[in-house]
């Protein structure tokens, strides 16, 4: 199979080329350059859920820490929902060290272009502003939120 093949067969089960390829060049840590998010270094990658893993979810505010990585990494999610869509966001990092942090704030302040407006379950964020773990977090927490809003 071509490495063209490959790619198309990687894209039809719900993982972007885009999110594969900025994967490669990760180095295995989340300490990357703290510039400013762009659109040149923000992806996101649909989820591949089935539609029996899929809402009604409750309207409602939901407040949930996010956990990622080994150290115990974390991060406050708060999202509003109305009708399943996500229409408010909040991102509060958690981290002490520096460089954590100031990666954790501009995945902050990217999220919200990327969320709001969207269904929850059609939520599945990869790397964000530089951050390859975070959003790792922000996945957890979406999963926590939609656990509480379905009971």
């Amino acid at each position: 199979m071509s490495a063209l093949s490959k790619k198309i067969t990687t894209t039809l089960v719900g993982v972007s080329v885009t999110a594969a390829m900025a994967g490669c060049a990760d180095t295995g840590t989340d300490k990357d350059s703290a510039s400013a998010p762009s659109a040149s270094n923000i992806t996101s990658a649909a989820p591949s859920r089935s539609p029996s893993n899929r809402g009604p979810y409750e309207d409602g505010e939901y407040t949930v820490d996010g956990e990622y990585g080994t150290r115990g990494s974390s991060i406050g999610v708060a999202i509003t929902l109305e009708d399943d869509a996500i229409t408010a966001v909040e991102v509060t990092p958690h981290a002490t060290d520096e460089t954590s942090l100031a990666l954790q704030r501009r995945f902050a302040e990217a999220v919200p272009a990327l969320v709001v407006g969207k269904d929850i379950d059609d939520v599945n964020l990869d790397r964000v502003a530089g951050n390859s773990h975070t959003p790792a977090g922000f996945d957890d927490a979406l999963e926590k939120i939609k656990a509480e809003a379905s009971g």
